[in-house]
């Protein structure tokens, strides 16, 4: 009778609060429940608030289960945190990806979403994560002004040793190079040279700075005016640079061709199908087909994408090295042939061209900007993903692993 009573009570309480069935009743956090029902021997680990089973894993074929227990465990966390920061992605998303190419052979579209959701949450991590202070912008500029704008005109003394060179011979070149310095300070190079068998004194003339090696460079960057630089070595023997004079472009205003553009991405995923791709869009534009439909409908750029592919003004050294060649070349109205850049396949169209006087600092900035940020990113997400892995709850129930 008791019972009876308690299941009248409960079904009056379901029909108060608007529950069309004792079955819809549900009770603590829904994503709590999500083990519902698994047979607790067929649970490979609890990762969260979500498990791995026995079926999941033996989707894949490797045969180091540590390996892919692994992946499945920080993929689990991943997605656990795109929902926890509310990150989605659309089905026209999707779509895009699928019609794309993107799906992988074996891989479903929930599996091709996953994906698409962790690299979401990436980006917006990074973004948060990575700090790029003033100083380090203005070191990198300051460089680079140096060895973009700075042109020189250079002496070298060069100490050859001789080919054929046994152990007391190098030690005897060494002294040389060593007597070479010391009177370098006092007496010209030209008479120096002579005094010695295979010493050479080689005017280089008018060189700028970005056409000369690193290692060059780098010693001649803050050297003063008729002061030799310590020894440089290469292939060659031993280097004595001097920088006889100087001469210094305008560094912070100069005339620059900005460029309004629009441009299609298709990411390589390292096999033949970006390739494929980009070459049918490029065959529809031939054809006459509209650019920012085939931007809208194929890009893998989604910010540009939505826009026709439009990339708005972009000035000299904004854009990776391989684009910029393209674009620079590129006339108005006129689209690109298919090029690869590290981001992956693109074609670009010259929307307008706009001569104006832009600072070189401003648009080193950028780029020092961009060069950084870069830099920077693997090493935060690497963090991120680590924390985020200590500080979850992982629990493995198969002992085997």
């Amino acid at each position: 009778m008791k019972k009876q009573i308690l299941m009248v009570s409960i079904f009056a309480l379901s029909a108060l609060y608007g529950q069309s069935s004792l079955s819809e009743l549900k009770f603590g956090p829904k994503e709590e429940v999500i083990s519902a029902g698994k047979d607790i021997d067929d649970i490979v680990a609890i990762v969260g608030y979500d498990i791995i089973t026995r079926k999941e894993m033996s989707v894949f074929p490797s045969k180091n289960r540590q390996a892919v227990l692994n992946n499945l465990i920080m993929k689990k966390l991943l997605l656990q945190a795109a929902r926890k920061y509310n990150i989605t992605v659309s089905d026209t998303a999707v779509n895009i990806a699928d019609q794309n190419g993107l799906l992988k052979q074996g891989t479903d579209r929930k599996n091709l979403r996953d994906e698409l959701i962790i690299a979401k949450l990436q980006q917006q991590v990074v973004n948060h994560l990575v700090k790029i202070s003033d100083l380090e912008v203005t070191d990198s500029v300051n460089k680079k002004l140096k060895n973009l704008t700075d042109q020189i005109r250079l002496v070298d003394v060069l100490i050859q040793p001789p080919k054929q060179a046994d152990r007391e011979t190098l030690i005897k070149m060494q002294e040389v190079t060593r007597e070479v310095i010391e009177k370098l300070n006092s007496q010209s190079g030209e008479s120096v040279a002579q005094r010695y068998e295979g010493v050479d004194y080689n005017d280089l003339g008018w060189i700028e700075l970005s056409q000369i090696p690193p290692s060059f460079a780098k010693a001649l960057v803050d050297l003063p005016l008729n002061q030799y630089a310590k020894p440089v070595f290469d292939s060659d023997g031993a280097h004595i640079l001097k920088i006889i004079d100087r001469k210094q472009q305008n560094k912070n205003n100069d005339y620059a061709q900005q460029v309004r553009i629009s441009h299609i991405l298709i990411k390589d995923k390292g096999d033949a199908k970006a390739k494929s791709i980009i070459d049918k869009i490029y065959k529809q534009l031939k054809q006459g087909a509209g650019f920012p439909a085939l931007a809208k409908r194929y890009s893998q750029d989604s910010v540009s994408a939505n826009n026709g592919g439009g990339l708005g003004w972009v000035s000299p050294g904004q854009m990776v090295p391989e684009f910029d060649a393209v674009m620079n070349k590129a006339l108005v109205g006129q689209i690109s042939k298919p090029f690869k850049s590290r981001f992956g396949y693109h074609i670009l169209k010259v929307e307008e061209k706009n001569r104006q006087q832009v600072s070189t600092r401003k648009i080193l900035e950028t780029q020092a900007k961009q060069e950084i940020f870069q830099r920077k990113a693997p090493q935060a997400w690497e963090r991120w993903v680590f924390n985020l892995r200590e500080e979850s709850h992982i629990e493995i129930r198969d002992k085997n692993l």
